[in-house]
């Protein structure tokens, strides 16, 4: 413990690990430090003390490199003090509600980040993707469901495909991205009443969702709102926003598996997606415009969501 005019500690040369013993006495303009295996005297104005950061211990630097470390005390503001200031760290280390404050707003710019940056970031991107590219993914995809037993052969009547086919052909005939639609009839018991867009066009409905129906309009009505998230780009969105989600979470944990994990299971993401409110609300809102010009009205939609909702058979987050 240190007494008035003098210092004790442990004193560190700078070549060994290991420190001793080592006593540092005051005098007018000179020190002398005294200890097991050091020895010497110094002038006072040529040794420096490390800035006081919370609690901890502080050392005394020498002018032969050496430093002994002590414990923090009066005695210490005698001595002469580092040239650079203590800083934004130790000045926070001393005034807590500022260090929480700031740790907060920290946190709450993250946040907002990822609420409001990220999707505007993934919505940016999505939107200059090439179509090709998206066509891509969406056939791999498909290929992967099929391989892997999501889905078996449409066991639908050929003349009822044939003529879903057909007015799901007029029916996004004048659309931005017409010539990249591509429809497909998929048995799914698994599934069950179901359709779903994947990136670039592609649209899979089931055997399941075609017997639910009580009419072609029905049918059709599902597809409108299918080509809605198509021609909103809302599959490549929300892919993106949960791959960027991802990346994020492998870039600052360090965890390399969490996106490699996320980037292989792509395709049955794409299956079991759930659009947030606002992709649901735009592709109603397409679809049911683009039925009143084909003169379908918009209620064959809700009544066939509303029929399938009171069998429990249909997703509780409305995928089609």
């Amino acid at each position: 413990m240190s007494t008035p005019g003098r210092i004790e500690g442990r004193y560190y040369d700078g070549q060994q690990p290991a420190g001793s013993a080592a006593t540092l006495v005051l005098g007018g303009r000179d020190a002398a430090l005294i200890g097991e295996r050091v020895a010497g005297h110094f002038a006072v104005r040529a040794l420096r003390v490390s800035p006081r950061t919370g609690n901890a211990d502080r050392f005394i630097a020498f002018p032969n490199g050496g430093q002994l470390q002590c414990a923090d005390g009066v005695l210490l503001d005698r001595l002469p003090h580092e040239v650079k200031s203590e800083g934004i760290v130790a000045w926070l280390e001393q005034r807590v509600a500022v260090a929480v404050v700031c740790i907060v707003f920290v946190f709450a710019a993250l946040g907002a980040g990822y609420v409001y940056g990220l999707p505007r970031v993934a919505d940016y991107a999505a939107a200059r993707i090439p179509i090709e590219t998206e066509q891509g993914l969406g056939a791999h995809a498909l290929a992967w469901l099929d391989e892997h037993g999501w889905f078996g052969p449409t066991e639908i009547d050929k003349d009822a495909e044939t003529l879903i086919r057909d007015r799901f052909a007029r029916l996004h005939a004048d659309l931005p991205l017409a010539a990249h639609y591509r429809l497909e009839f998929r048995d799914a018991p698994k599934i069950g009443a179901n359709a779903f867009a994947l990136p670039g066009g592609t649209i899979v409905i089931t055997d399941q969702m075609i017997d639910a129906a009580d009419s072609l309009d029905e049918v059709l009505a599902v597809l409108a709102h299918e080509i809605g998230h198509v021609e909103r780009r809302h599959t490549m969105r929300h892919l993106l926003r949960d791959s960027a989600t991802a990346a994020l979470v492998a870039t600052v944990t360090g965890d390399a598996a969490s996106l490699s994990v996320a980037v292989a299971t792509i395709p049955a993401l794409l299956a079991r997606a759930k659009y947030s409110r606002d992709f649901e609300t735009e592709a109603d809102d397409f679809g049911f415009a683009l039925l009143r010009r084909h003169d379908i009205s918009p209620a064959a939609f809700a009544s066939l969501m509303e029929r399938l909702s009171e069998k429990h058979s249909f997703p509780t987050n409305r995928r089609a």
